[in-house]
């Protein structure tokens, strides 16, 4: 099939050029053609065959040569594989193997159940990590309008879970193995956010709506007088709707793995690139999902007060290792243990609505005829898979070849592997993921970007103080190797009092 597409492509690009003005100069037929290529020949109807039950997860998208476009469909054809519906409507990705099945001896069988549990094992309790997370990578909340945190799980491929699982940080995997022990071709990974719903109400228009086991919080108080929400170790089974999904893969000639955001459509205010101004008193006046319409753009995008976070040793972790706790200011939220929901709630925009994309002139308005194409093919699916048309790809980021350093005497740290190293969408953000961590300058300088390999590198277990340094190593672009550690990212948050609790001086333990 791959063969009889690249064949389609090349005969339109020949016709194509053919067609050409004669008069037109190079450049300007190399840009015209840049967007009059994307989508490429053929790729539309070939898109819907990822939607086959046994589909394989795309890998030869990227040859040495490839141009933006190429990347940007495959971001396409990744998510479409991942959202496919079996028999029972259940997406592709939700039967994929979980966090937990890396401290499983097989991953579980058949249809399973969503579990948005906690993210790491610092919640109080010493409750182990799970599949989900109420926090994000930078340790701070988003809230919805409706008073619940946005949640998070993450999905991987089989190929991928065996690689975390023999070098996981907890067991020693990562800490003794070399650096050659990495991921194979076709090694998958998603993460996506949910919007927890209220009883009766609806989802977002044309969202995936599902059940799923969400925690339930508790509050808690530390010696040093902080008080935590965290998951208590129990859940509810509530209606949940995605709001967003990470798609993250290895194709050819890219071990740096690529990294494409999805988001619904009716999120949030979106910024072409590099004109968001955080301190403007301009507002919106539509509501979004989570975005109140009329609410000034400097009054969004509010992060708590968080920096890090504060735990005891574990079964799961070093003997007698503590974090301590640092704030830099007061909590943002006030947490309800009856109600589950903390106020007040979040408004956020999306800085850079196609991530900055600079591989070429035509980067963003080639995400944007892919979106177009993309949604009529989904629309002519049945009812149930028609829904993902209703979200957009952002962007995709990703690295030249050969750039993504292999650990070695001569380089035994890859220094200057990081976001810098960039290319494509190079600010990209889910607003629903890296809500806080966004680029609102718009900067695209290397020095100045802000995208997925700000956190996914090879230094990632480096310069952790009060935690040891972990030697560099490839892997380390995978967080998924610190589950079960102390490495891993708090499930927790500090949150101020209720009122009432505050002027009674009532027990804030949480504990029944």
């Amino acid at each position: 099939m791959k063969q009889m597409f690249d064949r389609h492509i090349l005969s339109g690009l020949v016709l194509m050029a053919a067609a050409a003005p004669m008069l037109a100069s190079a450049e300007e037929t190399a840009s015209a053609a840049a967007v009059q290529n994307c989508p490429l020949l053929g790729w539309p109807e070939f898109l819907p065959s990822f939607l086959k039950p046994k589909a394989e997860f795309p890998t030869q998208d990227t040859p040495l040569d490839a141009v933006d476009c190429r990347f940007h469909q495959w971001s396409w054809e990744a998510f479409v594989w991942a959202t496919a519906l079996d028999a029972r409507g259940t997406p592709r990705f939700l039967s994929l193997p979980t966090i937990e099945d890396l401290f499983s001896a097989k991953p579980a069988a058949g249809p399973r159940t969503l579990t948005l549990a906690t993210r790491g094992v610092h919640a109080h309790g010493g409750v182990i990590e799970g599949a989900g997370a109420i926090v994000e990578a930078d340790g701070n909340m988003l809230v919805a309008q409706n008073g619940y945190p946005v949640y998070a799980s993450v999905h991987m491929s089989e190929s991928y879970l065996g690689t975390a699982k023999r070098n996981l940080v907890v067991n020693g995997g990562y800490q003794k193995n070399p650096d050659s022990d990495y991921f194979d071709v076709g090694a998958a990974v998603f993460k996506a956010t949910w919007l927890r719903l209220d009883p009766g109400q609806s989802a977002p228009a044309g969202a995936f709506v599902t059940r799923a086991n969400v925690p339930v919080l508790t509050t808690f108080l530390t010696p040093d007088n902080t008080i935590y929400v965290a998951p208590a170790g129990a859940t509810t089974t509530v209606d949940v709707a995605l709001v967003g999904l990470h798609v993250v893969g290895q194709t050819i000639n890219h071990p740096e793995f690529l990294w494409a955001t999805f988001e619904h459509k009716d999120n949030s205010p979106r910024f072409k690139d590099g004109t968001f101004n955080p301190a403007s008193t301009a507002s919106d006046p539509r509501t979004y999902t989570l975005y109140q319409g009329g609410t000034p753009f400097n009054q969004t995008n509010q992060p708590s007060s968080q920096t890090t976070a504060s735990s005891t040793s574990s079964p799961l972790s070093t003997p007698s290792t503590t974090i301590t706790t640092t704030l830099t200011a007061t909590p943002t939220f006030t947490f309800n243990p009856a109600t589950q929901k903390f106020s007040p709630v979040s408004n956020v925009v999306l800085a850079n609505r196609t991530g900055g994309e600079t591989f070429s002139p035509n980067g963003p308005a080639n995400i944007e005829r892919l979106n177009q194409s993309a949604h009529t093919v989904l629309k002519q699916q049945p009812a149930a898979q028609r829904i993902f048309a209703n979200y957009d790809l952002i962007g995709t980021v990703w690295m030249n070849p050969g750039t993504f350093c292999m650990i070695s005497k001569q380089n035994p740290n890859c220094e200057n592997v990081n976001q810098g190293n960039a290319v494509g969408s190079v600010n990209l953000a889910n607003v629903t993921a890296e809500t806080f961590v966004q680029n609102f300058t718009g900067s695209t300088a290397p020095a100045n970007v802000g995208n997925c390999f700000s956190c996914h590198n090879p230094k990632t277990f480096t310069d952790v103080a009060p935690l040891p340094n972990l030697t560099p190593r490839r892997i380390a672009i995978s967080h998924v190797t610190a589950a079960g550690s102390l490495y891993a990212v708090p499930n927790m948050l500090t949150v101020n009092p209720p009122p009432q609790a505050a002027a009674s001086g009532a027990d804030m333990t949480g504990e029944k």
